[in-house]
This record gives structure tokens, sequence and C-alpha cells, in this order.
């Protein structure tokens, strides 16, 4: 996982085309044609390259924050060989665990007040840092109690629990927010 976190953090300064960056989406699973990486020399079957994206806006002078989940198609991989719809279910958890994330992060941002756009980037990128790395322990958890989908009893209790909490969560589904100024 900590080679997931490297990548991660490196893609967090590249440049992405709209086509190789899918936002994540209840209505737009992932699919093994989004998985277009070079596969790598190591024991997976599959890896998803993903991120917690925000930023913080001024639009037309209402301040608002943009918190979203993002998969990298071009540094997501999969071994042909070794792939089925289990290991594409599994892959699918680990991006609905980033929008989990996103979701947790959207709620806190929700009862915040700012003073302006440069003490709301500072705030919004100090919750980012809590969350994310809440996010890899819980990723990593997940990973290891599913067996990185080798146990079904495993994947079917993480699967529920993670579409639960989502689900929970349902009314911070907006990606975008408007932000409270004191």
């Amino acid at each position: 996982m900590r080679f997931l976190l490297f990548i991660v953090l490196v893609l967090g300064f590249s440049s992405y085309t709209d086509d190789d960056v899918i936002v994540w989406s209840k209505n737009r699973p992932l699919t093994w044609n989004d998985y277009k990486g070079k596969p790598q020399r190591r024991f997976a079957a599959a890896s998803t390259v993903y991120s917690l994206g925000r930023k913080v806006l001024n639009e037309n002078g209402v301040l608002i924050a943009r918190i979203q989940a993002y998969f990298y198609c071009n540094d997501s991989w999969k071994k042909d060989d070794w792939i089925n719809e289990s290991v594409l279910a599994h892959e699918q958890k680990h991006f609905d665990i980033v929008e989990l994330f996103c979701r947790r992060m959207r709620k806190q941002v929700t009862v915040m007040t700012f003073i302006d756009q440069k003490d709301a980037e500072h705030k919004v990128d100090s919750l980012y840092e809590i969350y994310n790395a809440e996010m890899d322990i819980y990723q990593d958890k997940y990973d290891d109690e599913s067996d990185g989908s080798m146990s079904s009893e495993g994947q079917k209790k993480w699967s529920n629990k993670i579409s639960k909490e989502i689900e929970a969560l349902a009314a911070y589904e907006q990606q975008t927010i408007r932000l409270k100024l004191k």
C-alpha cells in the first residue's frame, strides 16, 4: 500500500487529460477497459490508482470547495490472465472507499466557516491530510480483511460495509459545496 500511496502523491503533481481520469459516480462503475496502464511485476491481479481531490475556488464571488474521488486510467493496470469479475468488484470498492472519504470530508467542510479563500484553502488542505491518512489505513484494512478479494466472506462483509457507509452519507454526495464565510 505504501507503493500505491507514493504513486498517488506523485500523481497529485502531474497533469492528466479528461480521458485518463474518471470522477466517481454511483452510475459509472469501473470496467476492465478503464485499466489502461502497463502491468507491473508484482504479485497482484490489478492495481487501482486513485486520489482524493480537493480544490477551493471563487466562482463569481462565491467561495466553493470541490471534493472528488479520482481514478487514473493510464496508471491503473490489470493482468489479463489473472482478472475476473470478483477482482473487478474488489477494485471498485477501493474506488468507492475514496468516495466514502470524500463524503466524510464534505460533511466536515459543510459545518466549517472560513474568513476568505486563503483560509479556506489552508483548512481544506489540512482536512485533506487527515482524511487521506485515515483513508490509507481503511484501504489497508480492507485489503487485509478481504485478502485482496481472495476471501469471499471478507469481501462480502467489506462490500456491504462500504456500501452502507456511502449510503449513510448520501446527503454529502454533491461534489461542490458552497462555503460559509465568517
